[in-house]
């Protein structure tokens, strides 16, 4: 089973790795259209059924006994983790060798709260000083590898689960 597992985990994980590869690399992380969802939705669905086809895969090997609950959420959950560390390790890769595309989302947003801040007249400078400080700092901090890697294991694990439980009863009402 753990052969199949890290075949699934890094297959799908490397499929989806290169959705995180496609959207940085082109820079679709600048605009806000349907093409730059795109890969953000792949990769959660690649996830998905990475997942599934592993737990058909293992639901219908000739055991003597059916395969339990617990084995196919264990199995689901290490392969969507592996698929998870190919994501970051891509988003770790770009972050480190290409910081010319983080650095262009950094000073477009910067841009950004800067005009949202212009708006608002209730705010005198000083104010608008201390809450570009604010935001800026939270956003270094949410671009930081720690935050991503965090947000991708929670998502992949969710998906994993969800998927799992699903393919699991509905295999159960067949039998």
């Amino acid at each position: 089973m753990y052969k199949k597992v890290a075949l699934y985990g890094l297959a799908f994980g490397s499929l989806s790795a290169s959705m995180i590869l496609i959207n940085y690399l082109n820079k679709l992380y600048l605009t806000r259209s349907f093409v730059s969802a795109i890969p953000v939705l792949a990769n959660v669905i690649i996830v998905g059924f990475g997942v599934y086809f592993l737990i058909k895969k293992i639901m219908f090997e000739p055991n003597k006994k059916p395969i339990s609950l617990g084995k196919a959420l264990f199995a689901s959950l290490l392969t969507a983790l592996i698929a998870a560390i190919c994501n970051i390790a891509a988003y770790q890769h770009i972050k480190l060798n290409k910081k010319e595309y983080f650095e262009d989302f950094r000073n477009t947003q910067i841009k950004q709260m800067d005009i949202h801040l212009s708006r608002d007249s209730s705010l005198n400078l000083s104010e608008r000083s201390k809450k570009k400080e604010e935001a800026t700092r939270n956003l270094d901090e949410n671009m930081s590898t720690g935050a991503f890697a965090r947000t991708e294991i929670q998502m992949f694990l969710s998906v994993a689960l969800v998927i799992t439980l699903l393919v699991y009863v509905a295999n159960q009402k067949r039998q």
